[in-house]
C-alpha cells in the first residue's frame, strides 16, 4: 500500500474505538458486575494486586499524576512510532507489524463489545479512585469517553499496542537504547494501567493472547490468484507456425 492508503488503514483501525463506544452504551450494570467477576477470578488465582499497587501509588500523588499523564498521552503516538519507524527503515517487515496492529485492535474492539467489562475504578470507588477524572476533571472524562468507552477494560488495548511496539523495537532496534526501550516500555505499561486503576492483571493477559493470535493472523498469506496460461499449441498448430519459416529457407 502507498504511504497515503496506509495511513487511512491505522486511522480506520483507531476509530473502531468511538463506534465500540456506541455499541457499547452507558449502561454500567453488566460491565460492572463482569468486572467484579474478573476481581472475583483474580482473587482464586491469587494474582489480586491491584488495591496494593494502586494505593501505594496514590499515596505518591506525583507518581500518580506521571502515570496519568503517562497512560492518556503515551498510548497511541509510542504504537504510531513503531510503525512509521518500521515504514522507513525497516521495510522488509512493516507489512506484518502493521497487519499485527490492524488484527489485534480489530480483536480487541471485538471483545470489548461482545463482553463490555468496567475498569477497577469503576466497579469499587471505596477501593479504587476515579484517576481519569481525578486527573484530568469529570469533564474530560466524560467527553473521552465519546472516543472510548468506559467498559472497554478487557482486553487492555494499551498492553495491546504497547506489546507490538515493544517487541518491534526490541527485536529490530538498531541501537542500544531502542532495544532496552523496547524490552521495558510493556510491563511499565502494564504497571500503570494496574496502577491507575484503569486495567486488571487479567486485562494484561488478554492482551497477550490477542497479540499473538494478531501475529499468527499477520503471517497467512492470501492464496495466490490463478494465473492464466495459454493453452500450449497442437502440434498442427507447431507445425503450420514452423511452415513459413521452412518455406523462407527453401527461398
Amino acid at each position: 500500500m502507498t504511504g497515503p492508503r496506509e495511513v487511512a488503514a491505522v486511522v480506520a483501525a483507531l476509530a473502531l474505538c468511538p463506534i465500540a463506544a456506541l455499541l457499547i452504551g452507558t449502561d454500567a450494570a453488566e460491565p460492572v458486575a463482569r468486572g467484579l467477576a474478573v476481581i472475583g477470578l483474580e482473587r482464586d488465582l491469587g494474582i489480586f494486586v491491584e488495591p496494593t499497587v494502586h494505593h501505594w501509588t496514590a499515596a505518591h500523588e506525583p507518581l500518580m499524576t506521571a502515570a496519568s499523564w503517562f497512560y492518556v498521552w503515551a498510548h497511541v503516538p509510542v504504537a504510531g512510532w513503531a510503525l512509521v519507524w518500521t515504514w522507513f527503515l525497516r521495510r522488509d517487515v512493516y507489512p506484518r507489524v502493521r497487519n499485527t496492529f490492524l488484527y489485534a485492535q480489530a480483536l480487541t474492539v471485538l471483545l470489548w463489545v461482545v463482553a463490555p467489562t468496567a475498569p477497577p475504578r469503576l466497579t469499587d470507588p471505596d477501593e479504587f479512585a476515579d484517576t481519569l477524572a481525578g486527573t484530568w476533571g469529570q469533564g474530560f472524562a466524560d467527553s473521552s469517553h465519546l472516543v472510548q468507552s468506559p467498559y472497554a477494560a478487557f482486553p487492555s488495548g494499551h498492553v495491546a499496542f504497547a506489546l507490538i511496539a515493544g517487541v518491534t523495537f526490541a527485536r529490530l532496534g538498531d541501537q542500544r537504547w531502542l532495544r532496552v526501550f523496547g524490552c521495558i516500555y510493556p510491563p511499565v505499561v502494564v504497571l500503570v494501567t494496574v496502577a491507575t486503576a484503569n486495567h486488571y492483571v487479567l486485562d494484561a493477559i488478554g492482551a497477550v493472547a490477542v497479540v499473538a493470535a494478531a501475529a499468527k493472523l499477520s503471517t497467512v498469506r492470501a492464496w495466490p490468484r490463478s494465473k492464466r496460461t495459454s493453452p500450449e499449441p497442437s502440434g498442427r498448430s507447431r507445425s503450420r507456425s514452423a511452415t513459413p519459416s521452412r518455406r523462407a529457407t527453401r527461398s
